[in-house]
Parts: C-alpha cells; sequence; structure tokens
C-alpha cells in the first residue's frame, strides 16, 4: 500500500511540476513582451523629449527674433522723433496756467 501511496504522490507531483513548468515558461515570454514594450515606450520618450527640446528652442529663436524687432523698430521712432520727422505736437500751454489771466473785455 505504501508503494501505491508512492507512485500517487510521484504522480502528483510531476502533474505540478509540469503544470509549474508550464506556467514559469508562459510568464517568462510574458515577461519578455512587456519588455521589448517598455523598451519601446522609452524610446518613444525619448524621441518626444527629443522634439520637444528642439521646438523650445525654435520657439525661443522666434520669441527673441520678435522682440529685436520690436526693439529696433522702437530706437527708429524714437530717433525719428528726436529728429524732427515725426515730432509729437506740443501741448500748448494756456494763460492761466502759466498765472496770467485775461479778462475777456471785448
Amino acid at each position: 500500500m505504501s508503494n501505491v501511496q508512492n507512485e500517487n504522490h510521484g504522480k502528483c507531483y510531476r502533474k505540478k511540476y509540469k503544470y509549474m513548468k508550464k506556467r514559469i515558461k508562459s510568464l517568462i515570454i510574458e515577461n519578455a513582451a512587456l519588455c521589448d514594450e517598455v523598451a519601446k515606450i522609452q524610446e518613444n520618450i525619448l524621441i518626444v523629449k527629443d522634439e520637444r527640446k528642439f521646438l523650445l528652442r525654435k520657439l525661443l529663436e522666434y520669441e527673441n527674433e520678435i522682440e529685436l524687432k520690436q526693439q529696433t523698430s522702437h530706437y527708429r521712432h524714437e530717433s525719428m522723433t528726436q529728429n524732427g520727422s515725426k515730432a509729437k505736437p506740443k501741448k500748448r500751454r494756456s494763460l492761466e496756467e502759466s498765472g496770467k489771466t485775461i479778462s475777456s473785455n471785448c
């Protein structure tokens, strides 16, 4: 009887061993597939980071160009107004502001 029990236990353990072996093999394959997917996603992240850096540099260059254009146009405007070509009309002070009063005797 003990011999029969040992055989039954042996068969049972052999079934469990084969099941565990198949299960481990499938987990290894699944893990490898997940690792591949993680590697692809990391590569995509690096590509997107590089694109973002490139676009940021381009944006900063563009903003600097706009700022320089605004500064040069501002300086041109100031130099034109100082030269008199586009001088703003000065406000005339009224006689009352200067401390003189005019009586209207007309």
